[in-house]
């Protein structure tokens, strides 16, 4: 594990800050306080940026990153498959679960009002964890322990942490629930890293380690 992690500081270093600090924050104020500041400092750009980035947080992620991955290691493209499976059904599980109220009833309750950023439906249940999250953090982490360049996993990092602060600031989740999602994401993806690097069993079969689409030929 420490190996990984200093391999890959360029992602953790970065994500261990954000996880610091947003822990910092739930010590001095309450995850409602929180999710509504963010929610309360928007602009016209930043709305049209979050209402579509969001979206990289969706279960479709897997499909281009698989087929990119298809063309480097077959084992690579396996990798990106099982971890959107595993992140999806651990994440999915504990949110149906629980099966909590999303900011828009909470605050409702509580008769505060939110942003609504213009064209984005807001949800009301299944709050904790963020799935759009746990996903982005499970893909985008999964590709950085697969890059060798530290430039690229930092904005690996950026891109995952994003998608996160796009679901506090669309007012769909509250800062808890985008924290828990990312660790899911992450842990899944160390997991589905580990395993199919040391199981020796998958390297018995042919060709795993080469690009399952070959347009060379070779």
């Amino acid at each position: 594990m420490y190996d990984i992690l200093k391999k890959n500081s360029a992602f953790f270093f970065p994500y261990l800050l954000a996880l610091l600090a947003g822990t910092s924050f739930l010590m001095l104020w309450n995850r409602i306080d929180v999710s509504m500041f963010i929610n309360g400092h928007h602009n016209a750009v930043t709305d049209f940026f979050f209402a579509y980035w969001t979206d990289v947080g969706l279960g479709w992620l897997v499909i281009p990153v698989a087929l990119i991955l298809a063309f480097i290691r077959f084992r690579y493209m396996l990798m990106a498959i099982i971890c959107f499976l595993v992140t999806f059904g651990v994440n999915d599980s504990i949110k149906f679960a629980l099966h909590t109220p999303r900011p828009s009833i909470v605050l409702g309750d509580l008769h505060q009002s939110f942003y609504h950023v213009p064209g984005v439906d807001v949800y009301e249940w299944d709050s904790f964890p963020s799935g759009h999250t746990a996903i982005a953090f499970g893909m985008f982490c999964l590709l950085a322990l697969l890059s060798k360049k530290s430039s690229v996993k930092f904005f690996f990092f950026l891109f995952a942490f994003l998608v996160g602060y796009s679901r506090i600031y669309l007012a769909e989740h509250f800062i808890t629930d985008v924290m828990a999602a990312s660790v899911i994401g992450v842990a899944c993806a160390i997991f589905t890293y580990t395993i199919f690097t040391n199981w020796k069993a998958i390297n018995t079969f042919a060709g795993i380690d080469k690009p399952l689409i070959n347009l060379s030929g070779k």
